[in-house]
């Protein structure tokens, strides 16, 4: 028994050992995630998914903590009644996120730009904005490309740019994407 405890405290101490300053002050990073979801209403007919890329590059202001821009970049559709509408949208903004040095992260992120609503032959434009906030863990691929799984909460708007009715829609995410370092200090 005393040797296993022995095991499992030397192959922890190996484990953890590479997430030391998980990523350095002065590094610039880059990376992408992508999201797909879909929704289907129980109830009815309705059906929606969407797809939605989001490319994003920051700074390592301090050990383990990254500031910087992301551009989201979504399409989604729904049918209901045989009726289908598109959605197009596109926003900008900044992010945040630290790292824990056991490579456990928080993510957030404030986006707004503009969209496109269409459905047979009735267009709309709207305004979007979003918030993200969530928890993911980095797995480290190589010295400078980890694989990250975040799961949050989100919180969408839109409004309508000639009546201004204003609509929101919240709830769970899912997205995965990568993280390259740039300019590694490490």
């Amino acid at each position: 028994m005393k040797k296993i405890i022995v095991l499992i405290v030397f192959v922890a101490g190996i484990a953890t050992s590479g997430y030391s300053q998980f990523i350095k002050q002065g590094t610039i990073i880059s990376g992408g995630s992508f999201e797909f979801k879909s929704h289907k209403d129980n109830d009815s007919d309705y059906k929606q998914s969407g797809l939605s890329l989001m490319p994003w590059a920051g700074f390592m202001v301090i050990d383990n903590f990254a500031v910087g821009g992301i551009l989201d970049i979504s399409t989604s559709s729904s049918e209901s009644g045989g009726s289908k509408t598109t959605t197009t949208g596109i926003m900008v903004g900044p992010f945040a996120r630290y790292y824990l040095d056991n490579g456990l992260f928080a993510h957030g992120q404030f986006t707004v730009g503009s969209g496109k609503f269409e459905s047979g032959s009735f267009n709309q434009k709207t305004s979007l904005s979003e918030l993200r906030i969530g928890a993911g863990y980095a797995i480290r691929i190589t010295d400078t490309v980890l694989l990250e799984p975040v799961l949050g909460y989100l919180s969408q708007s839109q409004k309508d740019k000639d009546t201004d009715v204003k609509s929101t829609e919240s709830g769970f995410f899912f997205m995965g994407g990568f993280t390259i370092f740039i300019n590694s200090t490490n």
